[in-house]
């Protein structure tokens, strides 16, 4: 995983351009508990990197292809994300967390470092992860499968028979309202 140095960064910033292997993602996505995603390509990235004072501002560019379970037919499938950000670091302070503050829109687009480096490759990786959807779909009209017979509806119908399930507001139909 790609990190950088703060002495490493000169006055007039620094350009990178990086690709992550497969390999070491998986190995960093192994710690979250509930990934249910693979990486189906290396991750690159492009980002440049300025100081303002002891805070860093990070521009970039992430790509990668994801691999996904369709969540209606639980076929596998390829999913391309790309993704450009803006992240603005600040040192971490021992500061009295006690005390409540209101955030700022600015403070909503930053983020915090310890020590003397950046851990670029999870930046770029936390992009992804922002952009992976909700439902992953393996195409918009997918049919999912029979809930009867588990026949991919997507390559065909199937014979079993469809039940009509009533609507739970069929009951209204029968109000009648004095006006």
């Amino acid at each position: 995983m790609l990190t950088v140095q703060l002495d490493d960064i000169p006055p007039e910033g620094l350009s990178l351009t990086w690709v992550e292997e497969k390999s070491s993602l998986a190995t960093y996505i192994e710690t979250f508990a509930d990934v249910d995603f693979d990486f189906d390509s290396p991750l690159k990235g492009e980002a440049r990197i300025d100081k303002a004072g002891q805070s860093v501002l990070i521009q970039g560019k992430v790509q990668a292809s994801l691999q996904f379970r369709c969540v209606r037919c639980l076929k596998e499938f390829s999913y391309p994300l790309s993704s450009t950000f803006e992240v603005t670091l600040h040192p971490l302070r021992d500061s009295s967390l006690g005390e409540e503050a209101e955030l700022t829109p600015e403070d909503m687009e930053s983020s915090f470092f310890e020590g003397e480096e950046i851990r670029l490759s999870e930046i770029a990786c936390e992009q992804i992860f922002l952009d992976i959807p909700y439902q992953p779909l393996c195409q918009e009209a997918c049919k999912g499968l029979c809930p009867v017979c588990g026949k991919d509806l997507n390559l065909g119908s199937c014979s079993c028979a469809k039940e009509e399930i009533p609507s739970s507001f069929a009951a209204l139909q029968k109000l009648k309202l004095d006006s």
